[in-house]
């Protein structure tokens, strides 16, 4: 079985980061946190997690600063998240994203949390 870690594109980040969701037509966002976050997605604590194949606006925050995106629900473990693939993100927030997300530990390869 080919290592999930070879797959990735880009290094994974622990953190505990405020998220709020915004599923297409949904009036409001839901607040969240993201766990695991890599400059191609997140994984989101939820309890009542979103269907895989939802697109949402995600706005991350991180200390005072902002990255927002546009992402597809990947997964969907219920009761505890999704797993988020950021579909647009303009290259500023990205810069942003990039920059805080080194001063954060490497997520371990070993998480049953997968973000692809």
């Amino acid at each position: 079985m080919e290592n999930s870690s070879e797959r990735r594109r880009f290094t994974r980040y622990q953190g505990a980061l405020p998220v709020q969701l915004r599923a297409e037509g949904q009036a409001y966002p839901t607040s969240c946190e993201a766990i695991d976050v890599s400059l191609s997605g997140c994984y989101v604590k939820m309890l009542f997690p979103l269907p895989v194949g939802t697109v949402v606006d995600i706005r991350i925050g991180m200390d005072g600063r902002e990255a927002k995106a546009k992402g597809l629900v990947k997964t969907s473990d219920p009761s505890l998240g999704n797993g988020i693939e950021f579909t647009e993100m303009a290259s500023s927030c990205q810069q942003e994203l990039e920059q805080y997300l080194q001063t954060l530990p490497e997520a371990s390869t070993d998480s049953s949390i997968i973000i692809r």
